[in-house]
């Protein structure tokens, strides 16, 4: 699971999916769906932070996407962009969907009550997109692409990264490094490959943040998916001791 702290849960793409006109919508009034995506996270690191004070201890930083956060911010965001055309346009049915996905976002935060604070005691942030470089080899070229994901001490390995791509000519080979790295992190894993959709770890053990990795196209592609980032290490049962307005 990715950490709160690495940007909002869902895209644009995301609310197209459950709002099949959400972006003819948008489009139709000058709505920035990902301004309002960043609203709504911002909105909710307030409550988020609210619950957080209450309990002490932990910071924004050791929060976990749940599917009841993810849902949260979700109709979060609709309720803005419609709460925005319908003021640009004073239709009522924009008014109806900002009411309906106000209620909703108000059954997914009772929800979130319900299901707790999912929290990690060492956080590892999403990791920045690699830096891709070539050097001399005796190997075919092609497209490549590659994903980095920083590990903390305890083998917790955090969000991959964006993937990099590079254009390699016949004799040469792609190099991954990682950039940005993490306080907290002992190393990175890295995940590449010919296709953006099997990106498959190529290290068998974290490499040092300061080190390069040789990718050579045909080797083992056994490894795993990089998955989804952190797992909560417990989750902190809430209280209705907030009000809700």
């Amino acid at each position: 699971m990715a950490l709160f702290e690495d940007g909002p849960a869902c895209a644009a793409g995301d609310l197209a999916r459950i709002d099949a006109g959400l972006l003819d919508t948008a489009a139709a009034y000058g709505i920035d769906v990902t301004a309002k995506l960043a609203l709504a996270h911002e909105a909710l690191a307030s409550d988020l932070q609210l619950w957080l004070d209450r309990a002490g201890g932990q910071r924004i930083g050791h929060v976990v996407v749940t599917d009841s956060i993810r849902q949260w911010e979700t109709m979060q965001a609709l309720a803005l962009v419609y709460r925005d055309a319908y003021f640009a346009d004073l239709g009522e049915r924009y008014r109806v969907r900002w009411d309906e996905y106000s209620r909703l976002c108000r059954s997914a935060y009772e929800q979130f009550i319900t299901a707790g604070l999912a929290l990690v005691h060492n956080p590892v942030r999403k990791a920045a997109p690699p830096l891709l470089s070539i050097v001399s080899g005796p190997q075919t070229g092609g497209s490549f692409y590659a994903s980095v994901a920083w590990v903390n001490a305890e083998g917790q390995q955090g969000e991959a990264s964006e993937a990099s791509s590079l254009a390699v000519p016949d004799g040469r080979i792609m190099t991954v490094s990682a950039v940005a790295k993490p306080v907290n992190a002992i190393g990175f894993n890295v995940f590449a490959g010919t296709s953006l959709g099997l990106l498959t770890q190529r290290n068998q053990v974290p490499l040092p943040a300061s080190a390069s990795f040789l990718f050579i196209p045909g080797s083992s592609a056994d490894g795993p998916l990089a998955g989804s980032g952190q797992k909560p290490d417990f989750t902190r049962s809430l209280r209705r001791t907030l009000p809700r307005g």
